[in-house]
């Protein structure tokens, strides 16, 4: 009798995670049929457009900073009601001379963080220059992360840039890339990036900085997982340094349902280099740029003129509280649990 009830308990835990796991990563689609959603205000504006599947309760912060939350859906159109201007963080001019967070001492270029880059949809690319839209193996969203990688390497910053395939862009791509954010974040990454490209028209991303001809970069920050609140304030740091040294490239910050892997660390980004039918050499010229925000709002100093920000306290690199490791371990402990009293009732018994 006892051991049935052991064996059903152990069941019901690991089925439940495995739900858990499930109805997390139904919120992480995104459009593969060629349509998009497009996010419109009262007046009939149109704010952005996403292939990211969108919720009634997502939001979206403007490249000027309104905000917005997806009031209705109608088909592919979606109708947001204004929330009001969102504070960003203040840039400083100069380096500040406090210390971090709590008084923890702040990332500096001597103890320098590392930077974790993957892509959870290995297929990613550009029409234009890679010829098709999906590549079966690693599409050119992986050359983009190479460009990051260059740039941030280039400012003395450490970067591991993790070219898993996760392949193929299904429901379960996000808990496929899971294992490789584990991996980066156990190699002592404190920043997590995901790097994406979106499935919208050309004219979404397009814009010129500069001088030269870039992709937008548009930040993703989810919903379902623990750090919500930490990883937006991350993303609103970011955004304010790229608003501050290079206006225009900003594409602004989608907040939607799901997890993203974003639970992992409270310093995770997801990022949309570009659409597809941009040209992959100004994803890469973009994201050369977005990688110039990094060292500010990681607490680091470049030797390039621009805006230095308050640091962030460094928190170590054996984050990832909330890993799947995490939920194993959790699970193993009350199968332990409930195996010790069904031994101890048994002892009882002789």
């Amino acid at each position: 009798m006892y051991k049935k009830s052991l064996t059903l308990a152990v069941f019901l835990t690991c089925l439940l995670w495995l739900q858990g796991s499930v109805a997390l990563g139904a919120y992480e689609l995104e459009r593969t049929d060629g349509g998009y959603y497009t996010l419109i205000d009262k007046e009939g504006n149109v704010l952005t457009k996403t292939a990211h599947q969108v919720y009634e309760g997502d939001e979206f912060i403007t490249s000027d900073n309104l905000r917005y939350k997806v009031t209705d859906i109608n088909g592919d159109d979606c109708s947001c009601k204004y929330v009001g201007r969102e504070q960003m963080p203040v840039i400083e001019e100069k380096p500040s001379e406090a210390t971090g967070i709590l008084g923890l001492t702040p990332v500096v270029a001597r103890n320098q963080g590392t930077v974790g880059i993957y892509s959870t949809h290995s297929d990613e690319s550009y029409v234009p220059t890679d010829g098709t839209e999906s590549v079966d193996g690693r599409g050119g969203i992986y050359q983009v992360g190479e460009k990051l990688r260059e740039r941030l390497s280039s400012m003395g910053i450490n970067v591991i840039l993790d070219k898993t395939v996760h392949n193929p862009h299904d429901i379960n791509a996000y808990s496929r890339s899971r294992r490789t954010a584990s991996s980066l974040m156990r190699r002592g990454a404190l920043v997590l990036i995901d790097v994406h490209r979106d499935a919208v028209p050309a004219d979404v991303y397009q814009t010129t900085v500069e001088g030269q001809k870039v992709t937008k970069i548009k930040l993703v920050v989810g919903q379902q997982n623990p750090h919500m609140s930490a990883n937006m304030e991350f993303a609103k740091k970011v955004k304010a340094v790229l608003d501050e040294k290079y206006p225009g490239l900003s594409g602004g910050i989608f907040v939607g349902k799901g997890n993203y892997n974003q639970d992992l660390t409270p310093r995770a980004l997801l990022i949309e280099v570009g659409t597809h039918t941009n040209a992959k050499d100004q994803a890469q010229n973009g994201v050369k740029l977005f990688a110039d925000t990094i060292p500010t709002v990681m607490g680091m100093e470049d030797n390039t003129d621009g805006v230095k920000g308050t640091p962030i306290a460094n928190i170590g690199s054996g984050g990832g509280q909330g890993s799947d490791w995490s939920a194993l371990i959790w699970i193993l402990l009350g199968v332990a649990v409930i195996y010790g009293v069904y031994v101890a009732i048994n002892r009882s018994k002789t």
